[in-house]
């Protein structure tokens, strides 16, 4: 390909210099040649870059065209590139980029890895080194946010006595409030329909964070009148609703409280005469 495009600038040079000699209007004819020695050019040193696996630098045109550094109008990041065998350290920043957009998204709808490369700072093509695909980027970042969530989750428990396990239940699922109010846009990716490992939900996650959480509470004498798990779902179900209703009214400061009463009112229904 690369000694096509060299016949094509040499073809196109001479030309320049034929056109040059002859009257006005075959004149205008030589600039239209330049220009296709200048494209092929841009063109050859763009190829050779992709084929040794490096990242198009910055020029003025991307500056002015939308893909300049972040701070100015355009909104792309300039990014160092990392050392030979720091690629660990290039997934971090793509997944890390692709939440932040994600995030603002709040949907997959307008998702690209166009998108992502010109948030991290990099070229399309490098993020295929370590996702094939757009949605198994989608998925490995939302298998973090759920990791997130469960840490948070298991966090906001321990503050608890082990002494009460209601009190550290009632802890896990104001923690999902929280983090799903601080979050919208991930918790609203999360919630679409998707499936994981084993063709269940991530959401299956926080069910099962729940469902340890109240057998602990029957283990300590509580009754529930539901089993653990539809229990659980049941609780997830209403937070998940409060939290969605929360967000669509566009609540003022207190939201929080309010959605975190209401949550608390849930809790005691699965328990029988609470």
């Amino acid at each position: 390909m690369f000694s096509k495009l060299r016949l094509a600038r040499v073809a196109a040079s001479d030309s320049s210099a034929v056109l040059a000699d002859l009257d006005a209007p075959a004149k205008a004819y030589s600039g239209i040649a330049t220009r296709l020695v200048e494209q092929a050019l841009a063109l050859d040193a763009q190829l050779i870059r992709r084929t040794r696996g490096e990242d198009a630098p910055m020029t003025a045109k991307d500056t002015s065209s939308g893909t300049a550094s972040a701070g100015g109008a355009t909104g792309r990041r300039v990014r160092v590139r990392n050392r030979w065998g720091q690629g660990e350290r290039l997934r971090a920043e793509i997944l890390e980029g692709a939440s932040r957009l994600l995030g603002e998204l709040g949907t997959e709808d307008g998702f690209t890895l166009r998108g992502v490369a010109r948030e991290v700072g990099i070229a399309p093509a490098s993020i295929y080194g370590h996702f094939r695909a757009k949605s198994e980027l989608i998925d490995a970042v939302l298998t973090n946010e759920y990791d997130q969530l469960i840490g948070l989750m298991r966090e906001a428990q321990a503050t608890v006595d082990a002494s009460d396990p209601v009190g550290r239940l009632r802890a896990q699922l104001h923690g999902f409030c929280r983090y799903s109010m601080v979050n919208p846009g991930h918790y609203r990716v999360m919630f679409g329909v998707r499936y994981g490992e084993g063709g269940r939900a991530p959401l299956w996650r926080v069910i099962g964070e729940l469902t340890v959480a109240l057998a602990a509470c029957e283990e300590a004498g509580a009754r529930l009148r539901l089993p653990a798990e539809r229990a659980a779902i049941t609780l997830l179900v209403g937070a998940h609703g409060t939290v969605a209703l929360s967000q669509a009214r566009r609540t003022g400061s207190d939201a929080e409280a309010v959605v975190l009463e209401l949550v608390d009112e849930q809790l005691s229904l699965v328990f029988d005469g609470a």
